[in-house]
């Protein structure tokens, strides 16, 4: 575990709690609010760290303490991770028996308390209410971190004891130099991760790991590569093949990527702006006999095939009229 200096973006969260805690000014509940691998988690890990370190430096943890050792082994007596036991939502005996009932008792070493409660936006209206009266009448050592992707889940008398951090989306040149200089990805790679990850440091890791997007990828722009020149029967038959990638939405941004690659070539005669460079020979082939309104359409087309599957359409009919619609056009 490393401390805030580590973290890759959000600069102004990092520095408002580095501040808090040089300041002794911690706030007793905070909502980190943010997509997925969006870095919530490691920073809530961080302040966590640097809350009880006995050596902290700037506002961020030393790494050497006692305390910070026993936080890096996972054994920290004053650091509690909350979750749900009996269902996937976190419920109201959640509530009251990891965190309700524990902040009543001092802490066992160090000065703060902490509870973090991963997913804290699937908490029941009882075990939101269940929690109310700690974050209304906090004991000065208790701390707690709530990780949620949805804000308009919390109650407003919730939402209005804690204070409220967004993680944006990191910007994709932040990413790739996060993904090169930290994590070793080649440069190349490192380009095309950093753009399907929507700004997600995580995101970028865990598509660079997943051998499936990679064949995921290379099926999509073959098959975009072909279609124009494909029966209907057998542009049928390839979106029936796609079924394999249901629960994949990096398909339609593969697409789209292509499709935006595509524009780019048309416009400036140059691969120089391609984001999928290595596929410059189909991406040229579409650029020539393709126009800029046709391009547009397919772009749309995608996104709106995309949008619909996240409100529960089906997958392979939305797949089909997808490569319909990309023909037509």
């Amino acid at each position: 575990m490393s401390g805030f200096d580590f973290i890759a973006g959000h600069m102004r969260i990092i520095k408002s709690l580095r501040e808090s805690i040089k300041n002794n000014m911690a706030s007793h509940a905070y909502i980190f609010c943010g997509n997925r691998g969006s870095g919530r988690k490691l920073t809530a890990a961080a302040f966590a760290r640097a809350l009880n370190c006995t050596d902290s430096t700037d506002g961020d943890s030393c790494g050497k303490c006692r305390s910070c050792r026993q936080f890096d082994s996972g054994n920290s007596p004053d650091v509690f991770y909350v979750k749900a036991v009996k269902t996937k939502s976190i419920g109201v005996d959640d509530i009251r028996e990891q965190i309700v009932e524990k902040v009543k008792t001092k802490p066992y070493s160090y000065d703060k308390k902490i509870f973090i409660v991963d997913m804290a936006d699937t908490m029941t209206v009882q075990a939101q209410n269940a929690l109310l009266k700690t974050l209304e009448e906090p004991p000065a050592y208790v701390v707690i971190i709530l990780i949620a992707e949805n804000l308009e889940n919390f109650l407003p008398t919730v939402l209005s004891r804690c204070v409220v951090m967004k993680f944006r989306p990191i910007p994709a040149a932040q990413v790739r130099k996060y993904l090169t200089e930290k994590c070793g990805i080649d440069s190349h790679d490192a380009v095309f991760y950093s753009e399907y990850c929507g700004g997600s440091i995580g995101e970028a890791l865990r598509l660079s790991e997943d051998s499936q997007f990679y064949a995921m990828r290379e099926e999509a722009i073959k098959c975009l590569a072909v279609i124009d020149s494909m029966d209907t029967a057998s542009a049928m038959l390839m979106a029936k093949d796609m079924e394999k990638y249901r629960g994949y939405p990096e398909l339609f941004d593969i697409m789209y990527m292509f499709y935006r690659d595509v524009l780019c070539y048309r416009l400036f005669k140059s691969p120089d702006r391609l984001i999928q460079k290595d596929k410059t020979d189909e991406i040229k082939i579409q650029a020539e006999s393709l126009d800029e309104n046709r391009i547009a359409r397919r772009l749309e087309a995608i996104m709106n095939t995309k949008k619909q599957i996240k409100q529960n359409a089906g997958f392979q009919l939305s797949v089909e009229v997808l490569f319909m619609t990309v023909k037509e056009n």
